[in-house]
């Protein structure tokens, strides 16, 4: 450890410590057992615990059998964790944990998250098919609710089922990013494994065969991606885990001072609000996701377009059967470009059906209806709380659309609105608005030209035959071959411009429609929510410790990662 991360260390532990006696004053004062407090801020001679978390069935288990070499580890396709479990490996705490989500226990989930908050490194590990709704809101929230992006290591296995190939890593890359932002993938040093495939090449008889298996499972990349994190992170990790869990434990002494608003039927609207909000969420998180899926692989389909016939052009014996050829592929990128705009719609109209009809369901339910009739006669008899709610500023300026719905259909004077999913049938109908005209990737390609110019392909790409389609001998080489490379770069970059195109077109599009449709409302539910929360009395003086004291536990955190 040099000099100057000597000095970092002594004045970070010494804040945590100071931070650690202040949370444990407050809690003898208010009476709360601090016994799962930490007993101290920073243990250098402790081995550096990694715990392994995320999706069930990925592999987290295959991946510590190949790194262990523990030949007991449970291994498969069913959830094989039930428990946490931990080895010992290179001197560092591995621990497998059961996986998120996984349907079969209800208590997985927090035997996970335990296991997270007492760790000092997170290792995620996903499988090629990479994050659904559930998972990614679940990465999303260890990554920026919990501030956990400077101690993680995002692992992506069962890559061969796809194949671990450069070209297959970078697409998975593209399409992290939608999870990992405001981070970028490589920022969480995401490595591309197979775990399957190491733990096969230790048994296979062929060396050739082994040699393979076992560059297809990057078990170096691995072990490289882990030991250079461990270097890097292991002071400052260690500094957090114990600020992670006293942050925990002053999030569970909050629950129990939470002030009420006063009024339980104000704060069921809000409960009403979040469970409105995470449908709304849940949708546009599908949107993004499916859609991206849509056009992603249609900008595939178009580079594939340009590189076969870049690679095949002077497989044909003239020129008007390669310039017919060049001109046939032209035309089949406008198809691929249409074929995604009719798929981009249909997904978008049943993703946004699907809601309006998940929250007509939510508005009939006994919770909703009971609710918008209390609400509907308290703002008739002009309850304060109520009318506050109903006549803020955030409702005249227009977030009555979704939030005003829950008061009735007597509540005329502000002209709120009984609980409707009518609201989402909008959505529906402003999908044409972003996506309702074809779009032509050769027009959005400022340098591509008409497709005939005196009956040649030439104004496209400016490709020349001249000297390509002549008889080896008849020219020279050099220029021949130079022409010809040229010839196939112009293809190729023109193809792959298209492609690009497409992909940004309806990266702008999906993104406004969003921010018009689903953004917006959810901006209004927050606002909503927001305008609740002010309302909440009686904060006590208890509350406004265990608050700011967590507060300043969060912003320690901030600094450490910042810093270190």
């Amino acid at each position: 450890m040099n000099n100057q991360n000597t000095i970092s260390l002594a004045v970070w532990t010494a804040k945590s410590k100071e931070l650690l006696d202040k949370v444990s004053n407050i809690l003898d004062k208010i009476g709360i057992d601090k016994s799962n407090l930490p007993n101290s801020v920073y243990e250098s001679d402790k081995p550096i615990s990694l715990v392994f978390a995320g999706q069930y069935s990925a592999g987290k288990s295959t991946i510590l059998k190949a790194l262990t070499g523990i030949s007991s580890i449970a291994t498969g396709e069913k959830i094989t964790t039930q428990e946490v479990q931990e080895y010992e490996w290179n001197g560092i705490r591995v621990i497998d944990t059961p996986g998120i989500h996984t349907t079969l226990r209800p208590d997985h989930d927090d035997i996970s998250y335990r296991a997270i908050s007492n760790a000092d490194m997170l290792v995620y590990v996903i499988t090629h098919e990479l994050f659904d709704s559930y998972i990614g809101q679940n990465f999303r929230k260890l990554l920026l609710d919990k501030d956990k992006a400077g101690e993680m290591i995002l692992i992506v296995n069962k890559m061969a089922d796809v194949g671990n190939t450069i070209e297959n890593q970078l697409i998975k890359l593209e399409n992290l990013k939608i999870v990992t932002d405001p981070y970028t993938p490589e920022q969480l040093r995401t490595c591309f494994v197979d775990a399957e495939s190491y733990l096969d090449s230790l048994t296979e008889e062929d060396p050739e065969i082994a040699e393979e298996l076992r560059i297809r499972s990057n078990y170096e990349g691995l072990v490289s991606t882990i030991n250079d994190f461990v270097k890097e992170k292991s002071i400052s990790s260690r500094l957090t885990t114990a600020l992670y869990k006293i942050y925990d434990v002053l999030q569970k002494a909050i629950t129990q001072f939470e002030p009420s608003s006063g009024d339980d039927d104000i704060d069921a609207l809000e409960e009403h609000l979040l469970q409105e909000r995470r449908i709304l969420f849940s949708t546009q998180w599908r949107i993004k996701q499916q859609v991206e899926i849509i056009y992603e692989e249609a900008a595939t389909s178009i580079r594939d377009k340009g590189r076969n016939i870049a690679n095949s052009i002077y497989d044909y014996s003239n020129e008007d059967e390669a310039n017919n050829a060049i001109e046939t592929a032209y035309h089949e990128v406008e198809k691929i470009s249409s074929t995604c705009l009719d798929n981009v719609i249909s997904e978008l109209e049943k993703l946004s059906s699907d809601c309006k009809s998940e929250l007509d369901e939510f508005y009939k339910t006994d919770f909703s209806k009971n609710l918008q009739f209390r609400l509907s006669e308290k703002y008739k008899k002009g309850n304060p709380l109520v009318n506050r709610i109903f006549n803020s500023d955030v409702l005249a300026q227009g977030s009555n659309k979704i939030i005003s719905n829950t008061i009735g259909t007597n509540a005329t004077a502000n002209g709120l609105r009984a609980f409707s999913g009518s609201n989402i049938h909008q959505m529906v109908l402003d999908i044409g608005h972003f996506f309702g005209h074809s779009f032509k990737p050769w027009e959005a390609v400022k340098w591509v030209k008409g497709i005939n110019v005196a009956g040649k392909v030439l104004g496209v790409f400016g490709v020349v035959f001249s000297l390509g389609m002549q008889a080896k001998e008849d020219v020279d080489a050099d220029k021949r071959q130079q022409e010809m490379r040229s010839n196939r770069e112009k293809l190729r970059a023109g193809f792959n411009d298209a492609a690009n195109e497409l992909v940004k077109h309806f990266n702008k599009a999906i993104s406004e429609y969003l921010a018009n449709n689903y953004h917006l409302r959810i901006s209004e539910i927050d606002n909503q929510i927001s305008e609740i929360r002010k309302l909440r009395i009686g904060k006590s003086e208890n509350y406004k410790l265990l608050e700011a004291a967590q507060s300043e536990c969060r912003a320690l955190i901030a600094d450490i990662h910042k810093e270190m």
